[in-house]
C-alpha cells in the first residue's frame, strides 16, 4: 500500500499528500478556538531553562542539534537537557518532579498526560506567553486535544496513525506470499505469522506484538473506542477477551514470541526490538517510526493497513498528535521557555531536522519546508497518513484525566493471559475493574 516504488513526481505526490492530510485532520477531528494572549517570564539577561523529553539514539541526537541551533539563535537562554530512552522511566521520573514542585521548564507529554497534568494546574496557559509563541499556523482542530475550559496547554508536535509495519524480506526468505493487505482479516494475519515463523530461523518471529499500541485501533474498529466523550469506559469487555484470545492463538501457532520474551521486549527502544534487529516480519506501531525500523533493521520495510479493517465496522486507525510540547506552569523563565517551544515547532530550521520524526508535522508551514527532504519512509508515512485521514472512522476521545494508567494495566492484564494466570474472560473484567477505579480516583 505503501513505502518505495517506482512512480514519478514522488516528491510533489508527497507534498499533496501532507496538504491533503492537514485539510482531513482539521475536518476529522474536534474543533476548537485558539485560546487569548498574555505574557509572563523572568526578564533576566541570561536565563536557564530545562528541557525533558524521551526517544531513542536517533532522537537524542537530532533533538541535540536542534537544542544548538535554538541557543544559537537565542544566546541568552541556555537550554538543560532532560532524556531518556524509555518512555516508562520517563513519566515516573517526570511524576516524581511534578510532586515535588520540580518540573522541567518545556516537556514533552502523551496520551492523557496533558489533561491530567492541566487539570492539577501543574502546566502553563500557553495564551499567556502568546507574544513568544505564535499557533495561527496550526488548524484549529490540531490543537483541540489540548485544550481544557478554553485555554491549550500543549502544541502537538506532529500526527501520526497505527499501522502495520513488514519485512518483506522475511517473507520471501520463508517463501510465504505476501497478504493482500488492503482486505486481510485478523484470522488471516495469526494464520500467517504462524507460518512466517515456522520456515523461519529460529529467534525470528511472524510477529511482534505491541499491545498498547494495538488495543485502542482493534476497539475502534468494533464502533467503540476505549474511552467516550465524556471520559467513561466504552469498549465492551468482549472486544478486549477477543484480542487475547487472538494472542492465545499467536502463542499456540508459535507466530508470536513467548511470554516471557514479549515482556522482555515491551518497553524497549525501537532499535531493540525483534522487527529492530530484523526478527520479525511483522509489527503494529506508529507510523513515524516507519524509517526508525527499517535504519535498524537494515530492511527496506513497508507501512500498510492493519488486518480487519475492511471486517467490521470502521477500519480503526486515524491520524492524531503524536506527542505534545507543554511548559510548567511553575517554570521561573515561561517566556524563555515559550521561546523554544515555538523554535522547535514553527522554525524551519528545526523542522528540517526532525522531520517527521515525532510525526508529520501539522504547523501548515512547516510541513511545506520538510516535503523537499523526505526520504522514501517520510514520504511513505505521509501517503500512509493521507489514507488513514480518508477511512471514515472517527477520531478517538481526548483520554480523560485517569488515562495515563490504561498502559500499565493493559500491560498487566496482558501478561497474566501470556502465562496463563488468566484467561481472556477474566482479564478482560479485571482490566474494565482496574480501569473505571482509575478514573474514579482522578476525580
Amino acid at each position: 500500500m505503501t513505502g518505495r516504488d517506482g512512480r514519478p513526481d514522488r516528491r510533489r505526490s508527497a507534498g499533496g499528500r501532507l496538504l491533503a492530510l492537514l485539510l482531513a485532520v482539521s475536518l476529522g477531528l474536534v474543533l476548537a478556538a485558539c485560546s487569548g494572549s498574555g505574557d509572563s517570564g523572568s526578564k533576566a539577561d541570561k536565563q536557564t531553562i530545562r528541557f525533558a523529553w524521551w526517544g531513542d539514539s536517533a532522537r537524542q541526537a537530532t533533538t541535540r542539534k536542534v537544542l544548538d541551533a535554538f541557543q544559537q539563535e537565542n544566546p541568552g537562554i541556555t537550554v538543560e537537557i532532560e532524556t531518556t530512552g524509555d518512555t516508562d522511566a520517563y513519566f515516573t521520573k517526570l511524576a516524581t518532579e511534578m510532586s515535588a514542585n520540580d518540573a522541567p521548564d518545556v516537556m514533552t507529554l502523551g496520551g492523557a498526560y496533558p489533561r491530567e497534568y492541566s487539570d492539577r494546574g501543574a502546566l502553563l496557559d500557553l495564551g499567556k506567553v502568546s507574544g513568544q509563541l505564535d499557533l495561527s499556523k496550526f488548524p484549529d482542530s490540531t490543537l483541540a486535544a489540548s485544550k481544557f475550559g478554553g485555554a491549550i496547554y500543549g502544541v502537538p508536535t506532529g500526527g501520526n496513525a497505527i499501522g502495520m509495519m513488514i519485512n518483506p524480506k522475511i517473507f520471501a526468505a520463508a517463501r510465504v506470499p505476501l497478504p493482500d493487505t488492503s482486505t486481510w482479516t485478523w484470522s488471516e494475519f495469526v494464520k500467517v505469522a504462524g507460518q512466517l515463523s515456522a520456515h523461519s530461523p529460529k529467534g525470528t518471529y511472524g510477529f511482534e506484538p505491541r499491545v498498547n499500541d494495538t488495543l485502542g485501533v482493534y476497539a475502534q474498529q468494533r464502533g467503540k473506542p476505549i474511552f467516550d466523550a465524556q471520559g467513561k469506559l466504552a469498549v465492551a469487555p468482549e472486544t478486549i477477551a477477543d484480542y487475547w484470545r487472538m494472542e492465545q492463538q499467536l502463542i499456540e501457532n508459535l507466530g508470536m514470541p513467548s511470554a516471557a520474551a514479549v515482556q522482555e521486549l515491551a518497553n524497549v527502544s525501537p532499535e531493540q526490538t525483534l522487527m529492530g534487529q530484523g526478527k520479525a516480519a511483522m509489527t503494529i506501531g506508529y507510523s513515524n517510526l516507519l524509517g526508525t525500523y527499517a535504519q535498524a533493521s537494515g530492511a527496506d520495510l513497508k507501512l500498510v493497513t492493519i488486518p480487519g479493517a475492511h471486517e467490521y465496522q470502521y477500519a480503526g486507525p486515524t491520524v492524531l498528535p503524536s506527542q505534545y510540547y507543554a511548559i510548567s506552569a511553575r517554570s521561573k523563565h515561561t517566556e524563555a521557555a515559550a521561546k523554544l517551544l515555538s523554535f522547535m515547532v514553527n522554525s524551519p530550521t528545526a523542522a528540517k531536522l526532525i522531520l517527521d520524526n515525532r510525526g508529520m508535522p501539522f504547523q501548515t508551514e512547516v510541513a511545506k519546508a520538510i516535503e523537499p527532504e523526505l526520504d522514501q519512509y517520510g514520504k511513505a508515512n505521509a501517503a500512509y497518513l493521507t489514507e488513514v485521514a480518508k477511512n471514515g472512522t472517527p477520531t478517538a476521545p481526548i483520554p480523560p484525566a485517569g488515562g495515563s494508567a490504561l498502559n500499565d494495566i493493559t500491560s498487566k492484564e496482558d501478561s497474566d493471559v501470556l502465562f496463563g494466570r488468566a484467561t481472556p474472560d477474566a482479564a478482560a473484567e479485571q482490566w474494565q475493574t482496574q480501569l473505571q477505579q482509575a478514573l474514579a480516583e482522578s476525580k
